[in-house]
């Protein structure tokens, strides 16, 4: 069982860490269709329908993966200069406080997300507007994202509890 746990926790890192570099070429798309949408619109007095609102899509997207990526590079901010002063204890009490936090939050976005994404399925969801782009694939996208999200979060806790380990000797 460990042995699946761990294959299953470096694949999802792996994939966490390509997802990171996947986003960030998701902000060139984003930057291109801006800068067409602009250029559209005021050189040639022709803007676009679809731009706008594919745009927000793909930043949602980016926003899930780099989320993602940022807890697989152990990046997001934290209060260093409050938890450098706990002793090992508390850090440990926190430590354990922030996971549990960060699992009933993800929890709750896998839970309803899916209840979102499902509806939207089932109702085959559309942007309001002009150009009605379908909205529920990328709903359903919302808790599989955060499923991977919770189990990275669980591995990095897990690596730096290593790390900690690792220092103490």
């Amino acid at each position: 069982m460990k042995k699946i746990l761990t294959a299953l926790f470096v694949t999802v890192h792996r994939f966490s860490t390509n997802l990171g570099w996947s986003a960030g070429l998701l902000i060139l798309v984003i930057m291109f269709m801006t800068t067409f949408e602009v250029t559209a619109r005021y050189v040639f007095n022709a803007p676009s329908i679809w731009v706008w609102p594919l745009n927000r899509q793909i930043f949602g997207v980016f926003i899930l993966f780099a989320g993602i990526y940022a807890m697989s590079q152990n990046a997001h901010i934290r209060i260093e200069i409050i938890h450098d002063l706990f002793g090992k204890r508390l850090k440990i009490a926190a430590g354990v406080l922030t996971l549990a936090a960060f699992v009933c939050f993800m929890g709750a976005l896998i839970w309803q997300g899916y209840r979102m994404g499902l509806n939207a399925w089932v109702v085959k969801e559309k942007a309001s507007g002009a150009f009605r782009m379908p909205l529920y694939p990328l709903k359903m996208f919302i808790p599989v994202a955060a499923l991977i999200f919770i189990i990275e979060g669980v591995y990095v806790f897990i690596l730096s509890g290593r790390k900690d380990k690792e220092k103490e000797r």
